[in-house]
């Protein structure tokens, strides 16, 4: 279990915005999870390497950036797929690893490994969690090699949209999903099976379309799902070594060259610190407001809660 010294868990303020106390908390309960993940990986000597603004709080803050509250690493294909069918062996309690494979409603296409099914306060959770009662994990992106054509890497990044589009639409337009999966059989050479949930087979098949040149030997990677404009391409060769960069009170594997990484995803001025909150900070008032509502409904029902 990593130390940390009880400053850790102050709330404090950084150019305005203000980390709360349990920012603090839910940010050591995902370094515990990063350990997990870095004894699988050494283990069965798989390459991974911090990625978007991990990497980028690694280098510029030597930490998380103030206004982030997830993890990213990346794996070239090959460790990627080593790790979905390695690591599930070897997590501990209930640890457990969510990906288009693993779950049929699953909601994007790379893989999440995470500390817990539910939200918690007992007693040990909180002890193993540092005081963090909630669902955390890392994101774990696949970087795939890309066509040397560049018509190619543009159909690629298209069908891999359509097929996440697609996947979006199973709840709300089901009609329209069974209309257009024909057209994505034929463009896919595949058949999904209209008795199962289409949304993670839709997924399924995104991923498998973005690894669809992983056996070439083109010079350039990229996470193919966020390559749809073509913009983010980076050298293969800037991931055959890696550097260990401080993070908080551990050390991650980062790209030699990290620095052309970084100015590919942020430009040529990213040690200028942006306050730009990503997604729906912080990511746990979903899983507050699911526990509530939860709860209302078991109160509706006469259930005793406790």
């Amino acid at each position: 279990m990593l130390q940390f010294d009880k400053d850790f868990f102050l709330g404090e303020t950084f150019q305005g915005f203000y980390v709360e106390p349990m920012m603090k908390c839910v940010w050591a309960a995902q370094l515990e999870v990063l350990e997990v993940i870095r004894g699988i990986c050494e283990k069965h000597r798989i390459k991974y390497f911090a990625a978007y603004g991990t990497l980028l709080g690694a280098v510029r803050h030597k930490g998380f950036i103030p206004w982030d509250d997830d993890v990213d690493i990346m794996m070239l294909r090959e460790d990627y797929e080593r790790f979905l069918k390695l690591a599930p062996g070897d997590f501990p309690g209930d640890y457990h690893l969510q990906s288009p494979y693993t779950l049929e409603d699953y909601s994007t296409t790379f893989m999440r490994v995470t500390n817990t099914w539910t939200i918690s306060y007992a007693p040990q959770q909180l002890l193993e969690f540092h005081g963090c009662p909630y669902i955390v994990g890392v994101d774990i992106f696949p970087f795939d090699t890309l066509p040397l054509n560049h018509a190619q890497e543009m159909d690629q990044a298209q069908l891999v949209q359509i097929l996440m589009g697609t996947s979006t639409n199973c709840e709300t337009d089901p009609e329209g999903v069974l209309e257009v999966l024909p057209d994505l059989e034929a463009l896919c050479h595949t058949k999904f099976d209209r008795s199962k949930k289409l949304r993670g087979q839709l997924l399924k098949q995104a991923d498998i379309v973005s690894k669809r040149y992983s056996n070439t030997n083109g010079p350039l990677v990229t996470h193919v799902p966020g390559n749809s404009q073509g913009g983010y391409h980076y050298q293969k060769k800037w991931f055959d070594e890696c550097v260990y960069l401080p993070f908080e009170n551990i050390t991650l594997p980062a790209p030699r060259n990290y620095d052309a990484v970084l100015k590919t995803v942020y430009g040529e001025s990213y040690m200028t610190p942006i306050c730009s909150v990503s997604h729906e900070y912080p990511f746990y008032k979903k899983q507050i407001e699911a526990l509530e509502k939860s709860l209302v409904e078991r109160i509706m029902r006469g259930e005793k809660l406790f």
